[in-house]
């Protein structure tokens, strides 16, 4: 979950002679936010004014930093009338130094579209680093993460909770020692209701400068594969071959049908067992080759209806 961002929007256009002068215009289209300590989001309001005679349409901002997020209240502007467009900015996980952050904004005045650029500027002093600052997560079974808090000051930071967005995100526990701090979560797919999903961790301190530090979280369901193959990707060298274990992962019988390859330097072989498992092997004559990447495709007796893409390297020697 990102902290709602202030943010800036100027636009100056020139329509026909019906549309007049269109401008929406900003009292300060670019901002300096002097230093900032580095971890916490930071808000500014950005006042504006259509100064046309005509509706001015907000289409799209586009954001040249996923730490920056507009509020936009309004995308539709009369002549005359006045608002704030409020821009968010995220600093946990940025360089310290200057910085300036970007973004586009796209609005339309009659039949004409326009776009102006805003400009967001600090330095950032970081006291504190947090890594990974932004997580994304394909879980497939379960998948294990872990949060490092850095503390470079001598003054002591203890976190005192950490609460997640979304009952999927399990929190192990915390460590700390030196003034680093260890932040312990897992996140089952069994417990992914949908297939993607923003979620956040929020790590609460002691410190009255870092009271609160949003850790963004994008979880995506991974789609499980009935069938698995050992190895993944195959190598086979010169006249030599490769077995791969094909294993159900859903408890179920695995025989292969048929396999094949476009290439005919490649043959297969394949056979049940063992146990509920099936052994295919890929085995390459050398004078045939003609690349260097092929694909085998398995077909599947059962589970019925499944067929599996192996790639394979193949070298001479």
């Amino acid at each position: 979950m990102f902290t709602r961002i202030s943010m800036v929007i100027v636009t100056t256009l020139a329509f026909g002679p019906n549309v007049g002068l269109a401008q929406l215009h900003f009292e300060q289209p670019a901002v300096s936010l002097g230093e900032l300590r580095g971890g916490p989001s930071y808000s500014h309001r950005f006042a504006f004014v259509n100064e046309s005679n005509a509706i001015i349409e907000i289409i799209d901002v586009r954001l040249g930093c996923g730490c920056l997020q507009p509020v936009i209240d309004k995308r539709s502007i009369q002549p005359g009338e006045k608002g704030v467009l409020l821009m968010n900015l995220r600093t946990l996980g940025q360089a310290a130094g200057p910085r300036s952050w970007q973004a586009h904004v796209r609005y339309r005045c009659g039949s004409a579209t326009h776009e102006t650029a805003l400009t967001v500027a600090a330095t950032l002093r970081n006291e504190i680093t947090v890594e990974p600052s932004i997580v994304a997560l394909t879980v497939e079974t379960t998948l294990r993460q872990e949060i490092t808090i850095t503390n470079h000051r001598p003054r002591p930071l203890r976190v005192t909770a950490v609460v997640a967005s979304a009952a999927a995100i399990r929190v192990l526990g915390t460590t700390e020692r030196n003034g680093v701090t260890k932040i312990a979560f897992e996140v089952s797919r069994d417990d992914l209701k949908t297939q993607r999903k923003e979620e956040t961790l929020f790590i609460e301190t002691d410190d009255p400068d870092y009271r609160q530090m949003q850790i963004p979280i994008t979880l995506t369901r991974a789609e499980r594969a009935e069938v698995r193959a050992t190895p993944e990707r195959v190598v086979v060298t010169g006249a030599g071959s490769q077995l791969v274990r094909l294993r159900s992962t859903v408890d179920k019988v695995v025989r292969i049908e048929r396999a094949d390859c476009d290439d005919s330097a490649i043959r297969c072989t394949w056979a049940a067992g063992p146990g509920d498992d099936a052994t295919l092997r890929i085995s390459m004559d050398p004078a045939k080759m003609t690349s260097a990447t092929v694909t085998v495709r398995v077909h599947l007796a059962s589970p019925a209806g499944n067929v599996m893409t192996i790639p394979v390297v193949l070298r001479r020697e």
